[in-house]
Formats: C-alpha cells, sequence, structure tokens
C-alpha cells in the first residue's frame, strides 16, 4: 500500500494519505500494525529460528578450502574408496559442528545484549502514545519527534514545532534543515522538501509528529543503500584480521600447491596426492577461528555486562583493549553532570533578580533538546511563568551557539536571547546599566570580557542574556538576533567528581591518555583540566584547530590533553587526525553534537540516559556515565584480545610446524607421513580444548598497555615455534625410521599420538608468557587438555582405530612419544621466555 503512495507523496494533503494508507490522526491500531509488520517480514525473508540455524551450519563449509576438500572426496567416493571418504566427511561435519555450537551459542547472547539498547519511538497506536522500536515502524504510523529522535521511516510532517533536522546521512548538508511542513512541487529536490522527515536523520531541535509513508528497502537511504554503518572505516580489530588472514593465505598456498606438484612428480596417486595437500592445507588453516573469535568476544560481553557496559558490536570488544586515546566530554564523565545556577549579575557585578527571571523563562518555555544547563534552570526554587505565554522560538544550533525565545505579557512581546557570552555580545549594540539605563555596548565591552575571564578561571561557565523588544514583528526568526540589549551574566557550575583525577591517573597506568574535548570557553576548561590532573597548558581551541591542514592536526592533536571552544563537526576531525597517527581512538560522547565523532572512533562509546542518536552511532553503552565503569570496561576488552591471541599462536605456530614436517617427510619415505583423514582428526582432537580458551585467565602483567594487533610478532611467534616444532618432529622421525624400523601403519600412529601431545603441551606453555607452573589454567581449559591427552594415548587400542588406520603401538613406543613430548614442552618454555625477551 505504501508503495502506490510513495511517489510524489510530499505533494499530497495528510488526509488522502491517510486514506490510502488506512490510518488517521490516532495513528495504526496496534492489530493493523503487527499485520503489516508480520507481511513485511515475510517480504523480507525473515526466516525462523531453526531455519536461520541450519543456514549458520551450513556456513561453516563456506571456507574454499574445505569446499575444495569435500570435492575431493567426493571424487575418491566416485573411485570407490567408500571407508575413507565417510570417514573424512564425518571428521568435517564434527568440526563444524564444533563451530556452528559456539556460533549459535554466541550469537544468541549477543542479540540478548542488543534487545537491552534497542532504540525506541513514540508512536500513535489506537489514538495511545506507545514506545515500539524503530524497526516496528509500519506504513500509516503516526510518530511522535523531539529533539535527539532519530526518524524511522520516510514521511509526511504533519505538525511541527521549530523542528531544524540533521540530513548529513543523507544530502551531505553539515548544517541543520529547518522543516515547515509547506507543501512543494513534485520536482522539488529531496534536500528542499520542507515537509518531509526522512529514515536515519536525526532531529536537532524541537518536536513534530510524522505521517510514515515509507520504510525498510523503500526510503531514501533504503533505496541507494547509504546508512552511516556502512560508511564506517575498517576498525583496527578488522584490520588485523584481514591481515593476519592474507598471511595464512599466502603460506596455505605456496606449502600446498608445492606439495601437490612434488607428489605428482614422484609418481603417487592423483587423487591420493590431491587429497593430502588439500587436507595439508586444511590442517594448517586455523578453520575454528572465526568460531573462537566470537566464543571469546561473546563471553568478554557476558563480563562486560556486570561492569554496567552493554555491547552492541562484539569486535567493539577488541577495538577497547586496543584503545590508547579515548576522548570524552567533561560534563557528567569529569563532572558531577550536575549542573547548578551559581549566581546571576548585573553589569555591576552584583545579583540581579531580572537576569534569573529571564534566563528562567528562556529555559522553561524551550522546546528543543534537554541539556543540563536548561534543567538546572527550571530547578530554579521560587521561580514562574505566570503571566507570560511563549509566542515564538528560534532553537539553539551549535553555529549560532544561541537560543531566543519570545514571550508575550499584557499585548508586549520581548525576545529573550540565552547562549555563549561571546555570540550573544555579536547581537547586542547596548547595555542595561545598574538602575535600567542603557548605554552603548562598546564602551563597557572591556570590563564585560575582565568578568567573564575572572569567573571562568574560577571554573564557571558563563552565559550571556540578552532581551529586545519584537511586539510589532509577526514573524521571529534568527534574522531578529540584531540590536539586542546585553542584559548580564549566568554563572553555573558542574564540579569535578571526585575520583577523576584518580580514574584518570589509572587510565593513564594502562597506557591510555585521556583528552578533554569540549565546547567550553579555555578558561573553564583550563581550570576543570588542572582539577583532574591534566596538563592545562597543553590545550588547542576551536580557533586555532580551524586554521591548521590535516597534517599539523595529526601530530597536534596526539599531543594535547585538551580541545576547548570546540565545534561539533571539529570532534569528527580531532579524532579522524588521531587515528591517522595511527593510534586507536575510544570516543564518549551522549549528545546531538556527538553522532559523528562516535562514528569516525574505533569504538565509539555511550550512556543509556543518551539521546537516541548518540546510542545508535555507539559500539558500547555505559549503564552509568563515569570512567571507571570504561576502566573495566578496557581490561575486559585486554583479556579477550589476549585470549584470542592465544588461539592464533598456538593453532598457528603448532600447525604450521605440523605441515613443514609432513612437507618434508613425505619427499623422504615412500607413503604418506599422515593419511588426509588423520591429519583432519588431528586437527579436530587439538581444537577442543580451544573452545575453552575463552575461560581462560590472562596474566596481569599483560593487562596493563594497549593491545594491538601485531602481524610481525605472530608471523615470527609461527616462524619460530613452528620450526621448534619441526625439529622434534624429524626428531620423531628418525628414532621411529632408524631406531624402530617401524611401518607405515606403526609411524602414522606414533606421529600422529606425538602431534596431539605436543599441540596440547604447547598450549598450556604457550597460554602465559610467565613460567607455566606460575599460572595456573581455568578448570575447563585444563580438563579438556586432560581429557584430550587420555584419549589420545587409548585411540589406538579401540577397535574402531583401524577406521584411522591406527595400531596399538609397544609399550616402548608409545613412552618415546610422551617423552618426546614432555622434551617439546620444556623446551619450548625456554624458547617462549628467549622469544619474548628479544621481541618485546
Amino acid at each position: 500500500m505504501a508503495t502506490k503512495y510513495a511517489q510524489a507523496y510530499w505533494t499530497r494533503r495528510p488526509d488522502e494519505l491517510f486514506a490510502a494508507l488506512g490510518s488517521g490522526n490516532s495513528g495504526l491500531s496496534q492489530a493493523e500494525a503487527e499485520r503489516q509488520l508480520a507481511i513485511r517480514q515475510r517480504q523480507q525473508g525473515r526466516r525462523p529460528d531453526w531455519l536461520t540455524d541450519l543456514m549458520l551450519l551450513f556456513r561453516q563449509f563456506k571456507s574454499p578450502l574445505v569446499l575444495l576438500l569435500v570435492l575431493a572426496v567426493l571424487l575418491s567416493l566416485a573411485l570407490g574408496d567408500y571407508t575413507n571418504s565417510l570417514i573424512i566427511f564425518s571428521i568435517l561435519f564434527l568440526s563444524s559442528l564444533l563451530g556452528f555450537w559456539q556460533e549459535r551459542h554466541a550469537g544468541r547472547a549477543v542479540r540478548r545484549l542488543q534487545a537491552m539498547v534497542r532504540i525506541q519511538t513514540s508512536v500513535r497506536r489506537d489514538g495511545v502514545l506507545r514506545s515500539v522500536r524503530l524497526e516496528e515502524i509500519v506504513p500509516g504510523d503516526v510518530v511522535f519527534l523531539n529533539a535527539g529522535s532519530i526518524v524511522p521511516g520516510d514521511g509526511l510532517l504533519l505538525w511541527e514545532k521549530d523542528v531544524h533536522v540533521n540530513e548529513a546521512a543523507l544530502t551531505g548538508e553539515s548544517f541543520p534543515v529547518e522543516k515547515d511542513g509547506v507543501p512543494v512541487a513534485a520536482d522539488t529536490p529531496l534536500g528542499r522538501r520542507g515537509n518531509v522527515l526522512y529514515q536515519g536523520t536525526s532531529v536537532m531541535s524541537g518536536e513534530a509528529e510524522m505521517l510514515v509513508v515509507c520504510t525498510g528497502d523503500e526510503t531514501e537511504l533504503g533505496r541507494i543503500a547509504a546508512r552511516l554503518s556502512q560508511n564506517r572505516e575498517t576498525t583496527a580489530f578488522q584490520h588485523g584480521i584481514n591481515r593476519f588472514g592474507f598471511l595464512l593465505m599466502r603460506l596455505t598456498f605456496i606449502l600446498s600447491t608445492g606439495l601437490l606438484l612434488f607428489n605428482l612428480f614422484l609418481g603417487r596417486p592423483a587423487v591420493e596426492s590431491a587429497l593430502f595437500a588439500i587436507a595439508l592445507a586444511v590442517g594448517l588453516t586455523p578453520e575454528l577461528l572465526p568460531a573462537i573469535v566470537v566464543a571469546t568476544l561473546s563471553a568478554g560481553a557476558d563480563r562486560l555486562v556486570k561492569a554496567k557496559v552493554i555491547v552492541k558490536e562484539l569486535e567493539a570488544i577488541q577495538n577497547l583493549g586496543a584503545v590508547d586515546i579515548l576522548c570524552s566530554d567533561k560534563t557528567g564523565t569529569l563532572t558531577t553532570g550536575e549542573v547548578r545556577v551559581h549566581s546571576a549579575c548585573g553589569l555591576d557585578r552584583q545579583q540581579n533578580a531580572e537576569v534569573l527571571q529571564m534566563a528562567y523563562l528562556n529555559a522553561a518555555f524551550e522546546s528543543g533538546f534537554n541539556n543540563p544547563m536548561d534543567v538546572a534552570i527550571r530547578q530554579l526554587p521560587g521561580m514562574t511563568t505566570d503571566g507570560y505565554t511563549k509566542f515564538d522560538e528560534v532553537p539553539y544550533d551549535f553555529t549560532r551557539k544561541r537560543l531566543s525565545i519570545v514571550v508575550a505579557q499584557n499585548g508586549r512581546r520581548l525576545m529573550i536571547t540565552k547562549g555563549a557570552l561571546r555570540n550573544v555580545l555579536d547581537v547586542c549594540k547596548q547595555v542595561q546599566l545598574p538602575g535600567g539605563a542603557t548605554a552603548p555596548l562598546e564602551a563597557h565591552r572591556a570590563e564585560i570580557e575582565s568578568f567573564f575571564e575572572q569567573q571562568s578561571q574560577s571554573g564557571l561557565r558563563t552565559i550571556g542574556i540578552a532581551v529586545k523588544e519584537v511586539t510589532d514583528d509577526p514573524v521571529i526568526n534568527m534574522d531578529d538576533e540584531q540590536a539586542m540589549c546585553f542584559l548580564g551574566f549566568l554563572f553555573l557550575h558542574d564540579p569535578p567528581k571526585a575520583g577523576a583525577s584518580r580514574a584518570i591517573a589509572e587510565l593513564n597506568q594502562l597506557g591510555v591518555a585521556v583528552k578533554v574535548i569540549t565546547g567550553d570557553n579555555r578558561m573553564a576548561a583550563a581550570h576543570l583540566a588542572a582539577a583532574v590532573g591534566l596538563d592545562p597548558a597543553r590545550m588547542v581551541t576551536g580557533e586555532q584547530l580551524e586554521r591548521m591542514d590535516d597534517l599539523a592536526l595529526a601530530h597536534l592533536a596526539v599531543e594535547q590533553h585538551v580541545f576547548a571552544e570546540i565545534e561539533p563537526f571539529q570532534k569528527e576531525r580531532i579524532v579522524k587526525a588521531m587515528r591517522r597517527s595511527g593510534h586507536v581512538v575510544g570516543y564518549m560522547g551522549d549528545g546531538i553534537n556527538d553522532a559523528a565523532a562516535l562514528k569516525a572512533a574505533d569504538v565509539g562509546i555511550s550512556v543509556d540516559t543518551a539521546v537516541d542518536v548518540a546510542k545508535d552511532a555507539a559500539d558500547l553503552v555505559l549503564l552509568e556515565k563515569d570512567l571507571d565503569v570504561l576502566h573495566a570496561g578496557i581490561l575486559e576488552g585486554r583479556k579477550t584480545y589476549l585470549n584470542t591471541l592465544k588461539y592464533i599462536f598456538i593453532t598457528t605456530s603448532a600447525n604450521f610446524g605440523n605441515m613443514l614436517s609432513l612437507a618434508g617427510v613425505s619427499l623422504l619415505i615412500p607413503f604418506l607421513p599422515l593419511l588426509p583423514k588423520q591429519i583432519l582428526f588431528l586437527n579436530f582432537l587439538s581444537d577442543i580444548p580451544a573452545l575453552f580458551i575463552a575461560s581462560d585467565r590472562v596474566d596481569s602483567e599483560l593487562m596493563r598497555k594497549p593491545q594491538k594487533w601485531n602481524i610481525r610478532l605472530i608471523r615470527n611467534f609461527m616462524v619460530v615455534f613452528g620450526l621448534q616444532s619441526s625439529v622434534f618432529d624429524y626428531l620423531t622421525f628418525g628414532l621411529l625410521l632408524c631406531i624402530f624400523k617401524v611401518g607405515e601403519t606403526a609411524f602414522q600412529t606414533a606421529w600422529f599420538t606425538e602431534s596431539v601431545l605436543t599441540e596440547v603441551f604447547i598450549l598450556m606453555i604457550i597460554r602465559t608468557r610467565r613460567p607455566f607452573f606460575q599460572s595456573q589454567p581455568s578448570l575447563l581449559l585444563m580438563g579438556s587438555g586432560i581429557f584430550i591427552v587420555l584419549l589420545t594415548l587409548s585411540v589406538p587400542y579401540w577397535a574402531p582405530s583401524a577406521w584411522f588406520n591406527f595400531q596399538p603401538l609397544p609399550w616402548y613406543i608409545l613412552g618415546s612419544m610422551l617423552g618426546i613430548a614432555v622434551a617439546y614442552g620444556l623446551v619450548s618454555e625456554l624458547l617462549k621466555r628467549r622469544f619474548y625477551q628479544q621481541m618485546m
């Protein structure tokens, strides 16, 4: 129904669209909305849970290497090798089940967390205003919006009150657009349709009701696929994973292709050689890495909930652990957030009741977004709006930094303007003197500036109040903000939090530099910086920043502690400059003007009391706006990263060593050192303990600095410990072939046993940088490791072991394999210490 009327709906009257959409001023009925929502979900192909699980299971086979192995096995099956083919299929399926189980469990945990911070919007259903999730809005809904709201669909403006909308995500226009509800022609460009609101845009000021006409793919954003989330830059975590993947792809291709060609050159069967080469490639690939990463991250997300941090994007946990610069506004983070009115003064610096009354009227009648300053003014005792009515409003914007309210009393209309002092002085020509007389502003400007600086240096925020009579002006707009009379000062106080300096010091000890980005004047910002332990001399202002090019800013931004008098668009520029300098940046904000910076940061952090647009842009949502909460989140992020790195270290080094040994010895002996099914079974058994890495402990000393992806470290670790593994493998080969003189089956059984044992032992050693006996693994990790060791030692003696071409080993061979594994573990412990001494 919506599609039929989506074309040029901005030319139609509301009653036409109401009739077409089966709606009205009271909105849709709840039953009709649910019916439309069900239809849309079916059209969008929303799958039931069982089908989603099935698709997740199939996705475990998406790796090209696994698919290639499946094709090779099918070829082997066609040639009559039924037993081996079924065994390989079984191992692949069990490995996929491990990954499926981990991802399914983690995915459900993440959905529960995301449900805690879903954005809600106010909609009329059955004539009653109720709160529903953004994704539940359907065509025909009548939605109420105010400052900070995200527009949930494209639609017609029914009524508005001083509405300004940020349409940057759609049009690229950086300044808010005023909406007036006036119908326009069909060919009016998108950016000039004053009676239309678009999905994905956000309300900056005022309030309105809209009739939703289009949702989802039918909206302007849906059609051009231009949602903000798709434009986000690659984060530190994504970049690290990509580089690691490319490293493994190159290594896998070189080893497996070379081995296949050598085996074919030696005249070995083509199918068997292909199966062996592909199995080798699969064995080298950490196929459980996606499942391990998701499981580790979801476990971290569960723990973060206890630390009062809700995770919207899983990868943000590891990015949080890598953060070395944290940018934050001061209000509520470094200060108490409880703004209080300190005083209201006239030019004589004495308390002035008229200044206080005008400030109160301005704040009380404002219809824009709530802010702590206006809340504090409205709570002043003994103040009232009796006798006054609101006539009009010129909403606050971040360019003018002023808000004007026109009040009417006894037929007289007065414009009251409140805002940043210098911005208010810019529109004044007169100043009110004690006693009520006026004088030219310029004669007293130096006196005003001196008082302003004095109060700012004591930590007070200064607001200017100006008035102008507009009784004969029928239309009020920002052009009326001129030739005003400066009335006086309003001083506000937001004291530093008691633990702010301690929290900043603790973050510094973790290697995280805290940067304050504020719109407040430089003197107030300097006062706060000194109070919380930051160097006030290391400050840059918005005016200075405006004169810098991006290269200069990238260098300077890292060195400065405080950014004062900053415009909203400059916040994003500062964050991007820090990232260009190679830093991982977290940005903490909760306001309308923070959304762009939240998107630009590696980790966007908001709070549950933030406006919708800020929560939507953030990756993490804090249940308390407190640096101590963030401190706990950073530690959890580092723990998650380090546990993920354990799997990468252990798997790549052990697999690389085994594959080097397989590749080398296969060229020297007349049989395959391990059959393809044995390689896959080895990989499957060694991955089982890795599933419990997410529960493992982390060395406390490793949590003291940011943890970033280091491909050089991973590559060197893989080569050093892989070569060490190969040395012990060739020691095993020499013992088996030259001393024990075993045959093909005994060789494969013995080496399989030694390989599994060494992978479990190296897991227990490499999981910590301390001596292994000084760091106790988690019970789950230790228990699973012991289970796999016992299982491996017993496998050759089971009746089904013949399926894998295993045979029982004499006690002296089995004891030798166990002894080599123990020696391997001890050497690994010594090598580990030397490796980290040279690399760190």
